[in-house]
């Protein structure tokens, strides 16, 4: 068939759809699905489904919800055994033909059809994705040994205490509904990058890990009294100059669900205003384990980013210092179905219907914060079934830096 376009699929399933009603049709009229199944002998799910395409009047969306050309076959076959006249069945057979010569153009799978299908029609398109994006989860929790029901991150951004032109950066993370499925394994639940000698820090670090309180060191507290009790026991890893927190693994094969959460305060942790070497704040979250619900929240207070409308990047791979006009960042950046929402200053906005303890779990570390929820903006992505090793960002494009008022020798401006 050659080249398969937008186009070409049109013609190919415009054809078909007329071959396939006068096929299947009695005076005219489509038939039910039941009765098509019962007087053609053919099996209810190919007919209903056939039935259900035929009455739309796409033919893109039509040839997305066809089944596959061996089942249209059937079909024919079944119409050629009740004397449909033979013109009839011709014409079927010629475009069922074209349509698998399109198929074979794209690898010869049904899927492929669909995917380019879905690049046109939106909800198709929402479909496929998230038919994949599942399958992709029970394979990684397969290949993994294990899953989660809900992962977070979130993040409070506000002027810094130590200088107006940075941004202390308060975040929480963890996860619900932790189901280890090969307990011997390790499980990398949280890190960062140190600062000073690695051997000097892993005290500190462990010191504010178990100590209940927010440390402005930018180490990770455990929100305990809002985790699985008792708080499962974490290693603390220097690897060179990262920390990492990690669910060592259980010899005696302990699979409990689990829910662990953290936080942490970093100060100076994203400019206020444009710098050459960062043009944006990245707010990313890359998932490394397999879960049904992925959210990203984050939190701006009044003073920081005015009139920033935040925009969404999924990438392979995290490159957050590369400037945003460099032509390189778009080459892994990938086209998804997911959404990014304003959600205002109203706290009500924070409910998360899968882990329904969220708003609990935002306001008791606000509180230890000293952070008056209702006056930060809200920005919110939700996944469902998000894909491991994507990143997924919000990023603030930075402004210019304000330039003070001119003032004449006058004193006059």
């Amino acid at each position: 068939m050659g080249n398969v376009t937008a186009e070409s699929l049109k013609e190919v399933g415009a054809e078909l759809l007329e071959a396939l009603i006068s096929l299947v049709s009695t005076d005219g009229r489509l038939p039910r699905p039941t009765d098509l199944s019962r007087v053609w002998s053919l099996d209810q799910t190919l007919c209903v489904r056939t039935c259900s395409a035929l009455r739309n009047d796409d033919p893109l969306r039509a040839l997305h919800q066809l089944p596959a050309t061996g089942s249209l076959r059937t079909v024919l076959e079944a119409g050629r055994a009740r004397g449909v006249a033979a013109n009839v069945c011709g014409r079927a057979g010629e475009a069922i033909d074209h349509l698998e010569d399109a198929i074979a153009s794209l690898g010869g799978r049904k899927s492929n059809l669909d995917t380019l299908i879905g690049s046109q029609l939106v909800d198709a398109r929402e479909k496929i994705e998230a038919t994949s994006k599942q399958s992709i989860f029970r394979g990684m929790s397969n290949l993994l040994g294990l899953q989660n029901d809900v992962v977070l991150t979130t993040f409070f951004v506000y002027p810094s205490v130590d200088s107006d032109e940075w941004c202390d950066e308060l975040a929480i993370y963890g996860s619900h509904g932790l189901r280890r499925l090969r307990p011997e394994l390790t499980i990398l639940v949280g890190g960062r990058v140190l600062s000073g000698e690695s051997d000097q820090d892993l005290p500190q670090a462990e010191q504010v890990l178990h100590g209940g309180r927010l440390d402005r060191s930018g180490y990770s507290v455990a929100l305990k009294s809002l985790s699985t009790d008792p708080f499962p026991e974490v290693d603390l890893v220097a690897d060179g100059k990262r920390l990492l927190y990690t669910l060592p693994g259980d010899d005696a094969g302990e699979s409990r669900e689990l829910s662990m959460f953290f936080a942490s305060i970093d100060k100076n942790a994203s400019p206020r205003y444009r710098r050459r070497e960062m043009l944006a704040a990245p707010f990313v979250f890359l998932p490394r384990n397999p879960s049904k619900d992925m959210l990203l929240d984050v939190f701006v207070h009044p003073d920081v980013w005015r009139g920033v409308v935040p925009r969404l990047e999924i990438n392979r791979g995290q490159n957050l210092l590369t400037p945003t006009e460099a032509p390189s960042r778009g080459i892994d950046r990938h086209d998804f179905c997911e959404s990014l929402h304003s959600l205002g200053t109203d706290p009500r906005g924070m409910a998360f219907k899968p882990f329904p303890r969220y708003g609990d779990l935002v306001a008791t570390v606000c509180e230890h914060a000293d952070l008056e929820l209702a006056e930060f903006r809200h920005y919110r992505l939700y996944v469902k079934y998000p894909v491991v090793a994507l990143s997924y960002g919000i990023y603030f494009q930075l402004p210019d830096r304000p330039v003070p008022p001119f003032y004449s020798s006058t004193g006059s401006r």
